[in-house]
């Protein structure tokens, strides 16, 4: 799932025992390419699985089951949708939770206020290999931050949380930022992954993406 796959709780898996009903509307409910800026393109999304990396640390630090944490029910996903540099890029995935009770549950984990610390003291620990993966040579990734985003920016019944690190690449650093919103309704949940590199994306830019897939649900 990227640079924040160990909050992936509502990432991967198959169908499983979702009705075929709700995945259908849950494909329908998907962000396209006609929801993006205009001269956006899109390519396929290979970012669709969820390796529960960090779930039991996750969990005992947020203070939840790890079951919660580390399940995996069925999502669908859309493409890959980026700027002309590709230095901004969006990807959304909904998923069919087993309740809404469940979803729920899930929810309650991403607005937990412990979260953002949590998330900061894995991904700069142990886990930061397993959860940014082998750099090339030449490459080294710096401190990683996760902080809180503004639920109320994006409208009621959306969390959020963003992850900042320097990537330095051949002697040159860049900012990379991740942000993940996340909104449910029923047994539906959108996870909209908005990704940067150097420039951040516009704050009104997150909004009116975000505000759409919301919308859907």
């Amino acid at each position: 799932m990227g640079p924040l796959g160990l909050l992936a709780t509502s990432a991967g898996a198959s169908p499983g025992s979702s009705s075929s009903a709700s995945l259908a509307q849950a494909r329908k409910d998907l962000l396209t390419l006609a929801d993006m800026p205009s001269g956006w393109t899109s390519v396929k999304n290979t970012d669709t699985t969820n390796t529960n990396v960090g779930a039991a640390q996750l969990a005992h630090c947020i203070g939840v089951a790890t079951a919660l944490v580390s399940e995996n029910p069925p999502s669908v996903y859309s493409r890959e949708f980026q700027n002309a540099g590709a230095s901004l890029t969006v990807a959304d995935n909904v998923t069919v939770f087993p309740s809404a009770k469940n979803a729920a549950a899930e929810f309650a984990i991403g607005a937990s206020p412990k979260l953002p610390g949590c998330m900061t003291t894995l991904a700069s620990g142990p886990l930061k290999t397993k959860l940014f993966g082998k750099t090339s040579k030449g490459t080294t990734i710096g401190s990683p931050l996760v902080s809180a985003v503004s639920g109320p920016a994006f409208g009621p019944g959306v969390h959020g949380y963003s992850l900042s690190v320097p990537v330095t690449v051949q002697g040159q650093t860049v900012n990379v930022t991740a942000t993940q919103l996340v909104a449910v309704k029923g047994r539906l949940g959108h996870q909209l992954t908005f990704t940067s590199y150097k420039a951040p994306f516009s704050p009104a830019l997150e909004q009116q993406i975000m505000q759409v897939a919301a919308g859907r649900l």
